[in-house]
């Protein structure tokens, strides 16, 4: 197959991430993950921003968009992207306590961590479920990313989704 063939198919393979990624923020408010609950060093967990209603929100809409990516492939596909939207949440998760413990709040910038975390999250699961993914699809993935997820904030802050640009 040719480069561009292949790098389609990533957007196609990444798809159920994006799709997770940016559905959390249409839920304003929620129950936090983190149960308000501060880690050793007296910082949030996660802060705010990460509730069980928009990991509810984004597992949905990104397993959606497996069922319908399975209708093209196989219906394991409907359990990746499940697996897959999980685990680019897990990724965000883990960026929001990076962010948290080095003292960043919420909404703060940090580049690069804001636009790849959740891709790192689901290139592992990925990879675990043995989905071929080359290294030029994955850095192909990561620059899309980065452009997308600063294009795409800037649009949720002008329809005022968001409290920041970023």
């Amino acid at each position: 197959m040719s480069i561009a063939y292949d790098l389609l198919l990533s957007i196609l393979i990444y798809l159920p991430a994006f799709v997770a990624n940016g559905s959390g923020p249409f839920i304003k408010r929620g129950t936090p993950i983190d149960f308000g609950k501060n880690f050793v060093d007296g910082r949030r967990l996660f802060g705010d921003g990460k509730t069980f209603e928009g990991l509810i929100v984004a597992l949905t809409f990104g397993t959606t968009v497996g069922v319908i990516i399975s209708k093209f492939f196989t219906a394991e596909w409907t359990l990746i992207s499940f697996l897959e939207s999980l685990f680019a949440m897990i990724g965000d998760m883990i960026g929001a306590f990076i962010k948290r413990r080095l003292g960043i709040p919420r909404g703060g910038r940090v580049l690069g961590l804001d636009q790849l975390d959740f891709v790192l999250g689901a290139s592992l699961i990925l990879v675990l479920m043995r989905v071929n993914i080359t290294w030029y699809q994955f850095l192909f993935i990561c620059g899309l990313a980065f452009f997308l997820h600063q294009g795409t904030n800037y649009v949720a802050y002008l329809l005022k989704i968001k409290n920041v640009p970023w």
